[in-house]
Order: C-alpha cells, then sequence, then structure tokens
C-alpha cells in the first residue's frame, strides 16, 4: 500500500510539472524533472502490479483555448538515457524482441533541440494543419501561429505522399531570444529560450508573434501515405532538405554506440557554441522497417531514445570579470558569462569567490570554462578548459582599489579582501545594505528592489535606513517618477508599514552586521526576548558579558556585534527603527533552546525557508553542515552526501513528516 501511495504522489506531481512545462511555467528544473520521472520509473519496474495504475500519459491535455485535432498517428515522447550502459540496454531490449543482434543495427544521431514539439500536416503538397503534442493523441491547431515561422515551407516541392506529418522543434535560437527579452521589462522577460517558444507558439492573437523569429527544424515524421517516401532516416533527411526545411548540421550516422557516445561527448563539450540550446543527443535505428517492426509503447518508440546531457554543467565563455562590492566591503570577484542554459535556467553569471581562487584556476577573460549549478547552489566556475585558451587571454591583475576609489585591504585571516571605505562612504556598500536591509529574510519590504533605491537616493529621497520610514512625506516627489503612480506609492507604502512588524532576529539580521546571519541574530533575540530589556542592555557596561552567555555565538560575532553598537551612529540608527517598529514577543515555551537542525534536500510540503523559520521558532539553532554536534537532520528529495555523513555519525533522521510532527 505504501508503494501504491508512494507512485500515484509522484504520478499526480509528474503530471502537474508536465502541465507547467507544456504552459511555459516550469517551476522546476529538467534535471529535477528527470529525477523525479526516473523515481517513478523505478517504482513501476519493480512493481509490475502497479503498472494497471500508470495512467501518466505524454505531455498534457490540450487547452480549450484552441480547436482540438487528432494526431494521425500518436505524437509521442522519447525514454531517456543517462549514460552508454542505459542506452546499450534500450537497445538490447530493442534486439531481445525482434531476436536480432544490436550489432546489425545503424543509428542516425542528432541533437535534441530544447524546444516545443510540433507535428505539420501536408495534403496534396500543401500545409494543412500544425498541431502541437498535447496528450500525445490531441493536440492544439495553432496553424495561423506557425505561417511566418522560418523553416516551414507552406509547399512541399519533392513530395509523393498525398498526406504527410512533418514533426520536429520550433525554437529561437541565442540571439534572437536575447533581442526579444529585451522588449520587455525585467518582471515580463522569459526565463529561457524554450518557455519564450512555448509561451510565443501558443498565443490566441497570431498577430503578437509575427515578428518574432522563431524557427523550425524537423527531426521525425508521424503517418505519410507513400511507403517508399523514405526508407530510413538518411532518406528523411535529404526528403527534408530538398524541400526546404532547415536541420541542425550534427546528424551522424553510426554503427555502434561507443562511436555515437563518444561523438555525444564532443557536442556536450561545444554545446554552448551552438546558436540554439540541446539538452541531448536523440539516437534512432536508422532503417524504417525495424522502426516498424519495433513499434511503440503507449509512451515511447522502441527505436529511438534521448541521451541526455548533464544537467548541472556547461562549457561557456568569460566575457568579463567584474567586482562585486557586499555590504560588509567584501569584493567578490563575479564571471561574466555567454548566457548557457544548465537545467533548464539561463546562466550567465557565476561567482570566482576570491582573489585567490581566480589565480589558483588561472580564469582569464575569454577563457572557456566549464561552469556548475547543482542543486540550488549559486553557479561557479569548476575547471577552465585549457584547450580552447588563446596566447591572448591574459592573466588576471588583482585590483587594489575598490570601485569607489578607496584602497583594497587584505586582513590576515580571511581569504576574501574588502574595501577600506566605511559603508556610508562607499556607495556600493551603502546600495548592498539599503538591499539587506529590505530583503525577505529581513524586513521584507516587498517592492523596493535595487533601482528603485538606487533612485532614491540619487534623490536624496534616502541616506540611511531610517528613511525609508519617512517615504511617505515624499508622496509629491515620488508619485511623479517615471512609471510610478498613486496606486504604486501607496503599495510601497503599504509594504513598509506592515514591515513594521517584525521578529527581533529578523531585526537584528536586517542590520548587516558581519558574522550576524539568522542563525546568531536568532541566537540573540533568544537571548534578549524583547524590545526594552536589548535597548537596556545595549546601552549597558555589562554588555560583552551579557553577550559571552549565550551559548553558540562565537568570538568573531560578538567582537562585530559591540563594535557595531560602540559606533554612535549606528547605535542611533537600529534604535530610530526600533523605535518605529513593533517586535513580536518572544514565547518562553520554546522546546529546544540551543538544539541545532539542519535541512537537506527538497521538501515536498514547503520551502527550506519555510521549514527553518518554523524550527527556529521552537528554539532550534539552524546549522550549516553536518557534524558530530548536529543534534537533528531533516532530509528531503535527493538528498545526497549530507544524509549519509548523518548516518555514519549516528545523527537522529527525521522526514518530512517526523518533522512536522516534532514541532507541532
Amino acid at each position: 500500500m505504501k508503494t501504491k501511495d508512494s507512485l500515484i504522489k509522484i504520478k499526480n506531481r509528474l503530471k502537474l510539472f508536465n502541465k507547467q512545462y507544456y504552459n511555459a511555467s516550469p517551476t522546476i528544473t529538467d534535471s529535477e524533472y528527470d529525477n523525479l520521472k526516473r523515481e517513478y520509473d523505478k517504482l513501476l519496474s519493480k512493481n509490475p502490479k502497479l503498472k494497471k495504475i500508470d495512467d501518466l500519459g505524454i505531455g498534457t491535455t490540450p487547452s480549450s483555448k484552441f480547436e482540438k485535432f487528432k494526431h494521425h498517428e500518436p505524437m509521442l515522447s522519447l525514454s531517456n538515457s543517462f549514460n552508454l550502459s542505459d542506452s546499450e540496454d534500450f537497445f538490447n531490449k530493442a534486439s531481445n524482441f525482434l531476436k536480432k543482434q544490436i550489432s546489425n543495427y545503424k543509428f542516425n544521431v542528432d541533437c535534441k533541440i530544447d524546444g516545443v514539439s510540433l507535428s505539420l500536416i501536408y495534403i496534396d503538397n500543401k500545409l494543412f494543419k500544425a498541431i502541437t503534442r498535447g496528450d500525445g493523441i490531441v493536440g492544439e491547431d495553432i496553424t495561423k501561429n506557425v505561417l511566418n515561422i522560418k523553416g516551414i515551407p507552406k509547399v512541399l516541392k519533392n513530395c509523393k505522399s498525398k498526406l504527410i506529418e512533418i514533426r520536429g522543434e520550433v525554437f529561437f535560437i541565442r540571439k534572437d531570444f536575447e533581442k526579444l527579452n529585451k522588449q520587455f521589462g525585467k518582471k515580463n522577460q522569459f526565463s529561457n529560450p524554450r518557455n519564450a517558444a512555448s509561451g510565443s507558439l501558443r498565443q490566441i492573437n497570431s498577430k503578437v508573434i509575427e515578428d518574432r523569429p522563431l524557427r523550425f527544424i524537423p527531426h521525425g515524421y508521424g503517418k505519410f501515405s507513400y511507403k517508399e517516401e523514405f526508407l530510413n532516416f538518411e532518406d528523411f533527411l535529404s526528403f527534408c532538405k530538398n524541400n526546404e526545411f532547415d536541420d541542425t548540421g550534427y546528424a551522424r550516422k553510426y554503427n555502434s554506440l561507443k562511436s555515437i557516445y563518444d561523438y555525444i561527448l564532443e557536442i556536450e563539450k561545444k554545446r554552448s557554441s551552438i546558436d540554439f540550446d540541446i539538452d541531448g543527443m536523440v539516437i534512432k535505428i536508422s532503417d524504417l522497417n525495424i522502426q516498424r517492426m519495433l513499434g511503440s509503447t503507449n509512451k515511447f518508440p522502441r527505436w529511438a531514445i534521448a541521451a541526455k546531457f548533464s544537467s548541472e554543467e556547461a562549457l561557456t565563455k568569460v566575457e568579463k570579470i567584474e567586482l562585486q562590492i557586499g555590504r560588509t566591503g567584501a569584493i567578490t570577484p563575479v564571471a561574466r558569462l555567454k548566457p548557457i542554459n544548465i537545467g533548464g535556467v539561463i546562466v550567465s553569471n557565476a561567482t570566482l569567490h576570491n582573489f585567490d581562487e581566480v589565480i589558483r584556476k588561472d580564469i582569464r577573460i575569454n577563457d572557456f570554462v566549464w561552469v556548475k549549478r547543482a542543486g540550488d547552489v549559486i553557479p561557479y566556475i569548476s575547471k577552465v578548459d585549457l584547450e580552447k585558451r588563446k596566447r591572448t587571454n591574459k592573466k588576471f591583475e588583482v585590483p587594489n582599489k575598490c570601485l569607489c576609489g578607496s584602497k583594497i585591504i587584505k586582513i590576515e585571516s580571511e581569504a576574501v579582501q574588502r574595501c577600506s571605505a566605511r559603508k556610508n562612504e562607499c556607495k556600493y556598500q551603502t546600495l548592498e545594505n539599503f538591499k539587506h536591509f529590505v530583503s525577505k529574510k529581513a524586513m521584507n519590504i516587498d517592492g523596493l528592489g535595487e533601482k528603485l533605491i538606487e533612485k532614491f537616493i540619487s534623490l536624496k529621497l534616502i541616506s540611511n535606513r531610517i528613511d525609508i520610514y519617512r517615504l511617505e512625506d515624499h508622496k509629491d516627489k515620488i508619485i511623479s517618477l517615471e512609471g510610478f503612480g498613486e496606486r504604486s506609492f501607496f503599495n510601497l507604502i503599504d509594504s513598509i508599514n506592515k514591515s513594521k512588524v517584525t521578529s527581533l532576529s529578523r531585526y537584528l539580521y536586517s542590520l548587516g552586521l558581519r558574522y550576524m546571519g539568522e542563525n546568531n541574530s536568532e541566537l540573540i533575540s533568544l537571548y534578549f526576548k524583547n524590545k526594552s530589556r536589548f535597548k537596556n542592555f545595549i546601552q549597558s557596561k555589562k554588555l560583552r558579558e551579557q553577550i559571552e552567555n549565550i551559548d553558540g555565538l562565537g568570538e568573531k560575532a560578538i567582537n562585530s556585534f559591540i563594535n557595531y553598537f560602540s559606533d554612535k551612529s549606528n547605535l542611533e540608527e537600529a534604535f530610530a527603527i526600533l523605535d518605529i517598529i513593533e517586535i513580536e514577543k518572544i514565547e518562553d515555551n520554546k522546546i529546544s533552546l540551543n538544539k541545532s537542525i539542519l535541512f537537506t534536500g527538497t521538501l515536498e510540503n514547503m520551502s527550506r525557508d519555510r521549514a527553518k523559520e518554523l524550527a527556529k521558532k521552537k528554539g532550534y539553532k539552524i546549522a550549516s553542515n553536518v557534524s558530530k554536534n548536529l543534534d537533528i537532520l531533516v532530509f528531503g528529495k535527493k538528498s545526497g552526501s549530507k544524509l549519509k555523513k548523518a548516518k555514519e555519525l549516528k545523527i537522529n533522521i527525521l522526514n518530512e513528516k517526523d518533522f512536522l510532527n516534532l514541532i507541532n
């Protein structure tokens, strides 16, 4: 029963994600989807009796916004492989099905374009219908929307079939996608070319997409009435060329899967230099007679498979190396990259951590580098592809001045280098302090973003954080700004007023002290409990003595806290804010004061941030890594090494349900 429930739960999630993907609004990455699908397939494989409830299907139900049209032949998906062994297993099953040796097959391999599937139906050589995949059986008639797409001929000049279905992908090349996105404000921009193609293709008003530079490349066929139109996949590619369809330019024919995977590795290395996004290669048995004999399951053909690339690593070019100044003056070099799709997310920046790291990895402008994005970690450069390096690529020179012109200093015990100016002397630190103060985990002032903060600073409406709570006095000036109005103004003021009711830990975190992250802010707030007690001790001569009594607070955090409030201007600003806001009362019924808890993996019913917040309200300290001092590890999907290490250290391990039972 438990296995059946798990299967149904995963199936329902996959159906939801299929619908989101089809409607260009995915909430998970391609790699997360692939992992969930693998888990689903594994459960089915181990429990054959459950196949009777497997109604996952393909795609999703067509939208009622368009006329429906039944495909002449089902428009199936492809089974995925993630290595050579997976593909060998897949085609060995095909061999067993036909009682034929795999060595007798001829294969064709080509790019798997990350676009939107489309079936073109030609009758008497004229374009009759353009149909989306839909649920694989019935799709949406979007013929009016494809008439201006490059690579879709309205008439076939060399075709003997009275009826023929040509299937392929609609997509944007990268430079066209970038141009399109520049037409929209940041909030309305597409997250990647695939979503842009899907969102464009399924517009109700066909005029919207007339000027959008979509393209089409065929990758297969459905029904065709003249059986000898083409006898193998190479013939099909020639047929397409003769009828003025475009091609990828990367299709190859091989006799062995080993040779194919050598080619796939070659393409994966240069995928960033290809004009369009690809997330793998498609391997097909070339002979159409063998394809017909193998047939299909209800989900995918037995003669073709998608060889997926590693979704969390990609090769791209470093276009610039710039400096990023943090709120505490920390200077981080950042690589500006030629945009690349990694796991369904467009990555254009990667942190270089510190100058020592840049020198150690010898990262240079115009280098080709491998970029990783594992889970929710910020993209970073794992290594340089030295074979692609040009002699003209000069070594990175560590600067000696901050962007504000102040000297860069290095503290002996730290890897990071810092701007020597005080935060109010360096405009970059000032901006970052404002951004941190209004951020979601701090005072949570929605609508006050970076550009608006910069605007308010330039107009001298804000020079310190307390000024944010005085913006209501500048109504006339603010509503006269371009893009602003009374409604926007009142929404902003409403958000500012809502932020006035908060917790002591959020307030402390918002001040942006060094070494004063969420955990340390929580520890201090649990100790002082309320606003008046906190204010009294801050001005007390016994402040250090009190702070040192807080279990778990390190020496660096203690010194940072005392030094900050020893500064008169800091103290005045902090107290002025404290006088305006209302601090929620901290109850004394904390169940686990000073116990540590760590979350790993993907939780199903809440975000990790929400889980941390619930844990902190019950008095738990949030740990950052697994050690013998950790009390509890809460794990979700794809937990990896942290879960393994926790088991080795015999730490108390809970799943999400156990955690909710614990805190409730």
